[in-house]
């Protein structure tokens, strides 16, 4: 692990493989249950509460310490990102850099700015949303990382997911269920911003913790993480119709050749099914199309 304090980025050995990229790509998150240890959950919940004194590493420039100390009881209590303990074990988790090196590059960027989605259970479900400003689009720029500093299983309502939803808008019904990112304190859950989630139904009672932030890229995207010898392009698993081509073009642009994706549509690649004969038609074609992430043609393919 290389740390660079001045830019506020780290490097590190990558720890995902092309298998696991391409499944980020298709499903659009990553959970990492209980990776912070109990001490570091335990004194960030302590520091949120306000029962253990600040002492950043630094002062960012523009802001006094009685800046820090206002923003620190906020609903976007950032000054957590300037203390040296929250930097090394959740920060720099180094199960979690592992993932985001992957994913993002060298030279990973730190968060400049923290949510805290506190709320004392019980409480009814929030609404499934898309985060604001969110971006459909095969470029991974950036990633959420949804951070549980207490135990939160599903009775503390922790965040809920649709898997794959983050390719294009989505409406479930409010009732419908999703994929609850239930864990022990410490677990962290990564994911694409643009995915469909909500803050889970609680039925317990108590104080829930999850402090939001975002991961960026500073390097072009290349295929650099760990490559499997025998990873078929042609032949891997980029999904069903209507978004299998979205995905491939997702996983296309982390491995530096977005620019010479093309799909012929159709049965073509990279859409594929167990029962066919033999490969599909259409891997490395040089014309064709591209999906149509703003979703302003009729047949779904780009202009």
């Amino acid at each position: 692990m290389h740390y660079d304090a001045v830019n506020r980025t780290f490097d590190c050995d990558p720890t995902l493989t092309d298998t696991q990229v391409l499944e980020f790509c298709r499903e659009g998150h990553l959970f990492l249950p209980g990776v912070v240890s109990d001490e570091i959950n335990q004194r960030t919940c302590d520091y949120l509460n306000g029962k253990i004194p600040a002492n950043p590493c630094f002062m960012p420039e523009g802001f006094t310490t009685e800046d820090l100390e206002r923003i620190r009881y906020t609903h976007e209590p950032s000054s957590i990102l300037l203390e040296d303990w929250y930097i090394e074990h959740v920060l720099l988790n180094p199960q979690l850099a592992g993932v985001l090196r992957s994913l993002l590059g060298k030279q990973v960027g730190l968060p400049v700015l923290v949510s805290n989605h506190r709320i004392e259970c019980p409480e009814e479900p929030q609404n499934w949303h898309h985060d604001a400003d969110h971006v459909f689009g095969p470029e991974l720029d950036f990633v959420e990382v949804f951070y549980f500093p207490q135990d939160t299983p599903k009775e503390m309502g922790p965040t809920d997911v649709v898997p794959g939803s983050h390719i294009r808008p989505t409406t479930p019904k409010p009732d419908e269920e999703g994929l609850a990112s239930a864990g022990p304190a410490g677990s962290i859950g990564i994911h694409s911003q643009s995915i469909l989630h909500r803050r889970g139904k609680s039925t317990a009672t108590g104080v829930r913790h999850m402090l939001k932030y975002s991961y960026w890229r500073t390097t072009p995207p290349e295929r650099d993480w760990i490559i499997e010898p025998d990873f078929d392009f042609r032949t891997a698993d980029y999904g069903g119709h209507g978004s299998a081509r979205y995905y491939a073009h997702m996983f296309y642009w982390l491995c530096g050749k977005g620019k010479e994706f093309r799909v012929i549509g159709g049965q073509g690649w990279p859409w594929k099914t167990k029962n066919q004969i033999g490969p599909s038609y259409g891997f490395g074609a040089t014309e064709g199309y591209l999906p149509n992430w703003r979703r302003d043609n009729p047949d779904d393919y780009a202009l």
